[in-house]
């Protein structure tokens, strides 16, 4: 029977996305996952005990390292499960299905990155792994909005196999929170009745967008958001020396994601941020002389990245002037302190705060799906903020 019906993946009420930086190895590639001991020591926990569920979901930020523990996780089943005791009948026995030597010496998910599991997984080449994620169309040059229902046809006939080791089969689903109700549906009857041996693990950005079965048929491990200390590790790793307060404002930027984190570091988005704080030191009396160069820098094809960065992160701090003013006024961060603006929450309401917000928001949105010139794009916005 096919699980699978043909509607369309669309959730026409899908947020936009932040982009994540691609410097960063993808996830099957990665050696290492930091700043989720807790979740490695849960994982740990369940092997030994013989109680790993047949579902889980990874929930959290985008970019803070899902996806690679969800490799990591599945590196190590592949390399340890096929020591399960093949008269067990069940994958929940909980009785001596693993070797008794072997649980001394497992400490950790590593997984050697010579080990040929490793190498198999990474080149995507393993035949008791199954992938799932959203198809880069490159006429477009990004990924597709949606999981594809032919994407997720695949997962019923891989769970019809036999394991090549005689140990686990895994499905990684990625971005599992941008499959449509029949997709979702699909899924669910695979967790009601969930074949021996099988792990499946949905990586969700927003945990609400799966339907209330799914969630109380999987396990639910949640992902913080990287640590001061954890961003600057994975910074330094890749070439990146910041100051304190610089690491902090990324960390502020992203949400504590590193994929976040690289792409503005990448993109110009503390220099960026820099130049807007410039700007608005001048509010709410607008030194024009200084803005019409700005908007003219900004307005070539050339420099559509600097002017998204520019629109996204002016949007950015009024957000953050926003919900400094609903936490009954307190300071505003040192990333976006300055007289101005801590005058501007000090006197404005808050319902004016989030007019002004809002206002942003549709002034760019309204730029883009127009093609308006982007110098009044950006001329403009100043004008949103004193209305």
């Amino acid at each position: 029977m096919n699980l699978f019906g043909d509607e369309e993946i669309i959730c026409d009420d899908n947020p936009p996305e932040t982009a994540v930086s691609d410097s960063l190895s993808h996830p099957k590639e990665m050696p290492y996952c930091l700043g989720h001991g807790r979740q490695e020591e849960l994982f740990l926990e369940l092997f030994k005990k013989d109680k790993l569920p047949h579902a889980m979901i990874f929930s959290g930020e985008q970019g803070v390292g899902k996806s690679t523990m969800a490799f990591r996780l599945a590196r190590f089943l592949l390399k340890h499960g096929h020591a399960i005791d093949k008269n067990q009948d069940s994958l929940f026995g909980g009785g001596d299905g693993y070797m008794g030597d072997m649980q001394a010496d497992i400490s950790s998910l590593d997984v050697a990155a010579d080990d040929p599991v490793f190498s198999r997984i990474a080149s995507g080449g393993h035949a008791d792994l199954l992938y799932i994620h959203r198809h880069y169309d490159s006429t477009k040059n990004k990924l597709d909005a949606n999981l594809k229902v032919e994407a997720l046809r695949k997962i019923e006939p891989f769970l019809r196999k036999t394991s090549s080791q005689g140990g686990w089969r895994i499905v990684i689903i990625d971005d599992a929170d941008t499959m449509n109700r029949n997709a979702q549906n699909a899924i669910l009857k695979i967790l009601e009745e969930p074949p021996a041996n099988v792990l499946i693990i949905l990586i969700t950005h927003r945990i609400g967008m799966l339907i209330p079965t799914i969630r109380s048929r999987a396990r639910n491990v949640a992902f913080d958001s990287l640590s001061h200390d954890i961003m600057n590790e994975l910074l330094n790793k890749q070439g990146y020396s910041l100051s304190f307060s610089e690491i902090e404002t990324l960390g502020a930027l992203s949400k504590g994601s590193i994929g976040r984190a690289l792409h503005f570091a990448e993109e110009g988005g503390l220099e960026t941020l820099s130049l807007i704080m410039e700007h608005l030191d001048d509010a709410p009396n607008w030194n024009w002389a200084k803005i019409h160069p700005l908007s003219t820098s900004l307005a070539t094809p050339a420099q559509d990245k600097e002017y998204r960065m520019f629109a996204e992160l002016l949007q950015w701090v009024f957000r953050q002037i926003l919900f400094a003013k609903a936490r009954a006024g307190q300071s505003l961060p040192h990333y976006i302190q300055n007289d101005s603006l801590q005058k501007i929450m000090n006197d404005y309401s808050l319902e004016k705060l989030i007019s002004i917000s809002d206002n942003l928001k549709n002034h760019f949105e309204r730029v883009d799906f127009s093609n308006l010139d982007r110098r009044d794009a950006v001329r403009g916005a100043f004008l949103v903020i004193d209305q």
